[in-house]
């Protein structure tokens, strides 16, 4: 390659993509997968406006002040627009539903769409132009994402909080549409706005929501600093004291992030969650419920279970949780397949102290042994497999699952991600509004963004 072609800051190059992306040129299989990117995650967050963790935020931040200019989604009033976006975030990932990328180790949905849509409504763009945007984001997340990754992972910091900051930077710099110096401007400043830490996983379960909201709001921030004239260090990727250095202790190959850039697009590799837990416990989830369709095993009679996996899920999952800790409990494998096989339930609703606490759940939890298989290692990021073995009595069942449901290998069909946003939307709207909200959605690219927003207010409002 040419040295001066390699020499180019990152910025410069991810500014250009961000200019040059259109609609027109986007695959149909790409514009599909972002419309259900979008209906998935305004699912997730509508349901997520209830959990503890956003009435926080509904008591705190919005009392805070200032102009109502775009929706805050189930509510009744409008934000500022980073209010709203910071909000609408904190609901999406406070069930543990929003959706995933298995190489990039986090959740590009819930950094890119509240902000996508936020700076739409008040730009007062079309549905096309937020599909634009929607695929720049994802395309920021998954591709820095898995160059950073498991470094990023590995030294505590955590991936949603802290590349989302260049996803909701990259979006704002297109739906501002701010020059090309603008835009590299936009980047930096996301970047210098990092932050997000793993521990969250162990306690302090309302911080996980926070910190990804903060990722959210801080690349329209910076977008809006860029646009009135603020600047960031040039190499805030491969400085040596730049991104890179500081959150994976090492360089990331620039040209490797760059390959093929605009021609091929990643977030038809996005996973959807079936079930509201950590992703790395989703493979054991699906083989106990393969299990227990099969030879319903009673779960007063189990004597143990084995779950074989990879050493992420171990490390990540592979503890039990505080009987208090409800985000605890979705980062615990032993508790979540109790709770599977208690109550036959991994929806957001049964992730409760009250069922968490519950003595047969505890007990099984108990009989849950987590190991590792170096193979599974070998297989990981590509695959994140489980093999799992109950014994009760005489009777031993094992299944394997080696990708589970809503990954790219074994995705959730169209009707199924339609039910899962029903599930969700209906835990505030109507079934009529509800059906309205989708079909919209699903039209978005022949809408405009203002169309689809004015229907997300609380329920008596229209």
């Amino acid at each position: 390659m040419d040295p001066s072609i390699a020499s180019v800051p990152l910025r410069k190059k991810l500014a250009d993509f961000i200019h040059d992306t259109a609609f027109e040129k986007l695959p149909k299989n790409v514009i599909h997968q972002a419309k259900l990117c979008l209906l998935d995650l305004i699912g997730v967050s509508i349901a997520g406006g209830r959990q503890n963790v956003a009435s926080i935020a509904q008591r705190l931040i919005p009392a805070m002040g200032g102009c109502e200019e775009v929706t805050h989604w189930g509510c009744e009033r409008k934000l500022p627009l980073l209010t709203a976006t910071l909000m609408n975030a904190v609901q999406a990932h406070a069930i543990d539903m929003d959706d995933g990328h298995r190489y990039a180790n986090g959740h590009p949905g819930v950094v890119t769409i509240p902000a996508a849509v936020a700076l739409a409504e008040k730009e007062n763009l079309t549905g096309r132009e937020l599909i634009e945007a929607i695929v720049i984001g994802y395309e920021f997340f998954i591709r820095l994402g898995s160059a950073i990754n498991p470094d990023l992972l590995l030294r505590g910091f955590h991936t949603t909080s802290t590349i989302g900051c260049f996803s909701s930077g990259a979006v704002a710099a297109r739906l501002l549409k701010l020059s090309r110096p603008q835009t590299e401007n936009a980047l930096s400043l996301s970047g210098l706005q990092s932050a997000g830490l793993l521990e969250v996983l162990h306690s302090g379960e309302s911080g996980k929501s926070f910190q990804v909201g903060k990722a959210a709001q801080s690349g329209v921030l910076a977008g809006l600093l860029a646009q009135q004239g603020a600047d960031g260090p040039e190499s805030v990727f491969e400085g040596e004291k730049g991104f890179f250095k500081a959150f994976a202790g090492r360089p990331c190959d620039s040209q490797a992030i760059c390959r093929n850039l605009g021609k091929d697009f990643h977030l038809p590799g996005v996973y959807f969650k079936k079930h509201a837990a950590c992703r790395h416990i989703h493979s054991a989830l699906d083989a106990i419920a393969e299990i227990v369709d099969r030879h319903a095993p009673s779960p007063e009679k189990i004597g143990s279970i084995d779950i074989e996996t990879y050493s992420i899920a171990k490390s990540l999952t592979g503890h039990i949780a505080t009987e208090d800790s409800e985000l605890g409990a979705k980062f615990s494998t032993p508790i979540a397949i109790g709770l599977l096989l208690v109550f036959g339930q991994s929806d957001s609703s049964i992730y409760k102290r009250q069922y968490i606490s519950d003595p047969l759940v505890q007990s099984i939890a108990k009989k849950v042994t987590v190991r590792v298989n170096p193979e599974r290692d070998k297989a990981y990021p590509g695959q994140r497999g489980a093999c799992v073995t109950v014994k009760s009595g005489d009777q031993s069942c094992t299944h394997e699952v080696t990708y589970p449901r809503g990954e790219p290998e074994n995705p959730l069909s169209d009707d199924e991600m339609a039910s899962k946003f029903e599930k969700n939307a209906s835990t505030l709207y109507a079934t009529e509004r509800v059906n309205k909200i989708r079909g919209i959605i699903l039209d978005i690219e022949n809408r405009d963004v203002r169309e689809m927003t004015s229907i997300l207010t609380a329920p008596g409002a229209s």
